[in-house]
C-alpha cells in the first residue's frame, strides 16, 4: 500500500515546482525586481532534476534508464548554452537507432512479437517508449504498481486480468510528446492524480461503486501528450 509518510521527490513534484518558480520569476521581472532572462538560461537543468527524481523513485531498470536519458539531454543542452562544448542533442540522434535495434533484438531473443503485448507476471512492471511503442499485459494476482515513461512514443498497459495486492496499487506515468493507454477492470476504483500540461488526461473507465474495492492510483505528469484510462 502506498502511504504518505513524507514528501516524495517525484517528476510530477519537480515539474510543479519548476512551473511555479518560472511564474514567480516572470512576475518579478514584470515588476522590475530582477531580470528573469539571466536565470532562464539555465532552464535545461529542469531535465537534469527531473531525471534525478525519476531515478530516485525508480523501482525498475526501465525507470532508471528513462531518468538517465533526461539527465543526458539536460546536461548536453546546458553545456551548449554555457559554451562548454559545441555538442547538440541532435548530434546523438543515431543513438535512437541503437535503442530501436536493441529493442528488436531483445524481442527476437525473448520470443515476443512487436504487435502483441508482453505478458508480465511480476508484481511491479515498467514500460519505456522512446520514439516507438511498448505494451505490457499484467496477469499477476499481486500487482503492486508500474512505471510508464513515453518520450515521443506511446504504449499500453493492460491490467484487466491482474489482481491488486493489499487493496491498492500505484502507476506512475511520465509522458513527453507521447501517450499511454491503461486498461483496467470495472471492479476496481480508479483515482487519477496525473497532471497535464499542454496535454490531456481522459478517464473513460467504468469503476466499482464499492468503497472497499481494489484501488488503482495513477500519478504522473503529461506534457504535450495524452493519457487514457478505460476498460
Amino acid at each position: 500500500m502506498d502511504s504518505h509518510p513524507g514528501i516524495r521527490i517525484t517528476p510530477q513534484l519537480v515539474f510543479g515546482l519548476l512551473l511555479a518558480t518560472v511564474g514567480v520569476m516572470f512576475t518579478l521581472d514584470n515588476l522590475h525586481i530582477l531580470r528573469a532572462r539571466q536565470f532562464l538560461q539555465f532552464w535545461p537543468l529542469a531535465f537534469v532534476v527531473v531525471g534525478a527524481a525519476q531515478i530516485g523513485q525508480a523501482r525498475t531498470s526501465a525507470g532508471t534508464v528513462a531518468g538517465s536519458i533526461w539527465i543526458f539531454i539536460g546536461t548536453v543542452m546546458l553545456g551548449r548554452r554555457l559554451g562548454l562544448w559545441d555538442m547538440n542533442v541532435f548530434d546523438f540522434w543515431p543513438l535512437a537507432l541503437v535503442l530501436i535495434g536493441g529493442r528488436i533484438v531483445w524481442q527476437a531473443y525473448a520470443g515476443n512479437s512487436g504487435g502483441s503485448l508482453g505478458v508480465d507476471n511480476a508484481g511491479i512492471t515498467s514500460g519505456l517508449a522512446i520514439l516507438g511503442g511498448c505494451g505490457r499485459k499484467v496477469v499477476s494476482p499481486e500487482f503492486r504498481g508500474a512505471e510508464l515513461t513515453a518520450l515521443m512514443g506511446g504504449g499500453k498497459l493492460d491490467l484487466r486480468e491482474a489482481g491488486i495486492a493489499d487493496g491498492q496499487a500505484v502507476v506512475r506515468v511520465l509522458v513527453l510528446m507521447g501517450g499511454f493507454e491503461i486498461l483496467v477492470p470495472d471492479t476496481w476504483n480508479v483515482v487519477v492524480e496525473a497532471t497535464p500540461f499542454l496535454g490531456g488526461v481522459e478517464v473513460k473507465a467504468r469503476t466499482s461503486l464499492n468503497p472497499s474495492a481494489p484501488r488503482l492510483i495513477v500519478r504522473g505528469f503529461v506534457m504535450m501528450g495524452g493519457l487514457e484510462i478505460k476498460n
